[in-house]
């Protein structure tokens, strides 16, 4: 049985990560079709939620891959990284050989660089040099953070054990800002919104930090209070998009507190959301979150995240709605031939293993 079925909610917000990241594109496709005196850039600013989704994104990501890892009585790093290779590589790659093929045939103008980028998963630290059609893989680079998050972070819980990983992820989460502190006071004209794992890792700490310390928190008191309380639950959410909506603005938040504390605390608003939603399923707000449209959404995000970006292209002449088509038939299509296949194939092979193995090897659930 797959964890998310074990753990309620997460698809629902993968399906609220995966609409943020499509409202902001939608904007930025929006924008060059205004009339000169139309909505003003600072409100439209105000809907370009793309990265929060993804923080919410890496932030899922974090607490579910820990929480698998620390079901398992021991890790094993082999099977572990087939099975990412077969959720995660196929669509991926697919995706990249149709933008490779169009950009043979002289559709798109991609340069060698950054298709070696998106291919060998390092598009995260290649993004602000991007050219004007760098936008069909720049998406690329939050999968790149996540690649990367499962080459470091299983290996480092194998080798330090659960106690000790605490103080891996401590150190994660006091290095990040400070890596933020020094890049923005290097260059001032550097974004606020970063890519690079070093500047982002910090989120999917915060994931792994709640799947490790949940059991903790969940015989605390005060935090039984907090998951009880549906005030509580609800300014997590509102804290962490207004910390977000405040980080354009450096007159109401400078920029350097934004990136010192602002997203540190915006990571923690995420995490605790996480739970209190899990926490919280049967409530209001959970049924909303575990209902069929949303799962289902959320179960195909991953699709959905590869191919809205070649149709909410700025330079697509499309009408918006025809757009929006297009972003959910590919993202079936994708879901339903490579990506339910590859699954299949990966219990199969899964399966044959674990009858041949001997021992207690460990058995990762599905995602």
């Amino acid at each position: 049985m797959s964890l998310q079925r074990n753990i309620p909610s997460l698809d629902g917000l993968r399906a609220v990560s995966i609409s943020l990241v499509i409202l902001s594109h939608v904007v930025i496709a929006f924008v060059p079709l205004l009339p000169p005196r139309g909505l003003p850039a600072a409100t439209l600013s105000l809907l370009e939620l793309g990265h929060l989704g993804v923080t919410v994104f890496f932030v899922i990501s974090g607490f579910l891959i820990t929480s698998l890892l620390l079901r398992e009585e021991r890790i094993n790093l082999s099977e572990f990284y087939f099975r990412r290779t077969l959720r995660i590589f196929p669509p991926y790659y697919f995706y990249l050989l149709v933008i490779l093929a169009l950009t043979l045939a002289g559709y798109l103008q991609i340069s060698g660089a950054s298709l070696l980028a998106a291919f060998t998963y390092t598009t995260n630290y290649f993004i602000y040099l991007a050219a004007k059609d760098y936008w069909y893989v720049a998406h690329g680079w939050s999968l790149a953070v996540e690649e990367q998050f499962y080459l470091l972070w299983p290996a480092t819980l194998l080798l330090l054990g659960r106690r000790r990983a605490l103080w891996a992820i401590g150190f994660v989460l006091a290095a990040c800002p400070l890596i933020r502190l020094i890049y923005k006071l290097h260059d001032p004209s550097l974004p606020t919104d970063f890519y690079t794992f070093e500047t982002v890792a910090d989120s999917l700490a915060s994931g792994c930090l709640l799947a490790v310390s949940r059991a903790w928190l969940h015989e605390r008191s005060w935090y039984q209070r907090a998951l009880q309380s549906s005030a509580v639950g609800l300014s997590a959410p509102t804290a962490a998009l207004l910390i977000h909506l405040l980080g354009k603005f450096p007159v109401l938040l400078p920029s350097l507190l934004f990136v010192g504390i602002g997203i540190t605390v915006q990571n923690v608003c995420i995490a605790f959301c996480l739970d209190w939603c899990v926490a919280n399923y049967m409530g209001r707000a959970g049924r909303i979150l575990n209902s069929r449209p949303l799962v289902f959404v959320g179960v195909i995000s991953y699709s959905l995240y590869l191919w809205q970006q070649p149709f909410l292209s700025p330079t697509s002449s499309l009408p918006l709605v025809a757009k929006l088509i297009l972003v959910f038939a590919a993202a079936l299509g994708s879901y339903y031939l490579i990506e339910k296949p590859a699954l299949r194939l990966r219990r199969h092979l899964s399966g044959r293993s674990r009858s041949r193995a001997t021992g207690g090897a460990a058995r990762l659930a599905d995602v």
